[in-house]
């Protein structure tokens, strides 16, 4: 009985995390870049990491950092 309890509690609890990664999507899909341009980055990234300790030297992994700031932190309000 209590594998089925906990069986039923990671279904329940995957069904609760899938829910909350409908709002996370839909609110992503509304930033001013072009949807082709999220693997673009994503694969500077993974780019950057592969370098190491060596890509706080590259100027392309700091514009690729910088554009992943921009993206997951709010615009900062203007004075």
């Amino acid at each position: 009985m209590r594998r089925c309890d906990a069986i039923s509690s990671l279904l329940l609890l995957a069904c609760a995390l899938s829910g909350c990664t409908i709002p996370l999507s839909s609110w992503s899909s509304r930033s001013a870049a072009p949807p082709d341009d999220g693997a673009a980055l994503d694969a500077r990234l993974a780019r950057c990491a592969a370098l190491g300790a060596n890509a706080s030297a590259d100027a392309d992994c700091q514009n690729a950092w910088a554009e992943a700031r921009r993206r997951i932190l709010p615009s900062p309000p203007e004075k």
